[in-house]
């Protein structure tokens, strides 16, 4: 038995991540809403008011934000890797080339945010609000934007192959030359997208909305278009020959 407790708690100490968040950049963060570069793995930040805070740099990951207002707080190159953001306010907030790989944003507000070159590896915005959002040239591979409200936002050259994006508002968005290889759109909004360029190879659109989308030259080689609202969406002649469209 001893034996056994001895290797249960050997395996948890090398399986469970160490949080060494220095407590000195909390009290710094709290206190001036300014730690660029600051260690905060782990931090305990749930409400917080951390409104216009500097936090270009720092090391947030598995912190728990949950509910945080960070309005407008720049996140530039920041860490942020498996923390969690569900609920958070983060209007206009800067995550330009940022990691935020697993990390959970669920239900959080990030209308007009910054994605520039960030990359979101497998990353939750299920149910987010992401109007007028600016992904460019994001790698956003596998994320998730389930009933998320994307609308009017910037997806132009971003990486989402194998994303998620049932029920999705992504009326107006622009995805010129985007990346959704095999994603999953049934059921979303489409309406007035703008998705020239774009690769959709094996993706599923089925029953979506695309009244009067820009499809020039996308790529549909064996996409799912069955039950699609295509009424007056513009095709390059001749793409939809290896679509599925009944």
């Amino acid at each position: 038995m001893k034996i056994f407790l001895l290797l249960l708690t050997l395996f948890y100490s090398f399986s469970l991540p160490a949080f060494a968040y220095n407590q000195a950049d909390i009290n710094q963060l709290l206190t001036t809403h300014s730690c660029p570069g600051g260690d905060l793995t782990g931090a305990q930040l749930k409400d917080a008011d951390l409104t216009n805070a500097n936090l270009a740099g720092a090391d947030l990951s598995y912190a728990n934000l949950s509910g945080a207002i960070l309005e407008k707080a720049d996140l530039t190159k920041a860490k942020v890797v498996k923390a969690n953001l569900r609920m958070a306010y983060l209007t206009g907030a800067k995550f330009d080339y940022a990691d935020l790989s697993y990390t959970n944003f669920t239900g959080a507000y990030l209308s007009r945010a910054s994605f520039v070159g960030a990359h979101a590896y497998r990353t939750n915005f299920t149910k987010a609000l992401l109007t007028f959002s600016n992904f460019y040239i994001a790698d956003m591979r596998e994320a998730n934007f389930d009933y998320a409200n994307c609308s009017m936002a910037n997806f132009v050259s971003t990486n989402i192959s194998q994303g998620w994006f049932f029920q999705t508002d992504l009326r107006g968005a622009n995805l010129t030359s985007v990346n959704l290889y095999n994603a999953k759109l049934k059921k979303a909004d489409l309406t007035e997208t703008n998705l020239q360029d774009a690769n959709l190879a094996t993706a599923s659109l089925r029953e979506a909305n695309l009244k009067q989308a820009e499809l020039t030259n996308a790529n549909l080689d064996k996409t799912d278009l069955l039950y699609a609202n295509m009424e007056n969406a513009k095709f390059t002649t001749g793409s939809l020959k290896t679509a599925k469209t009944k």
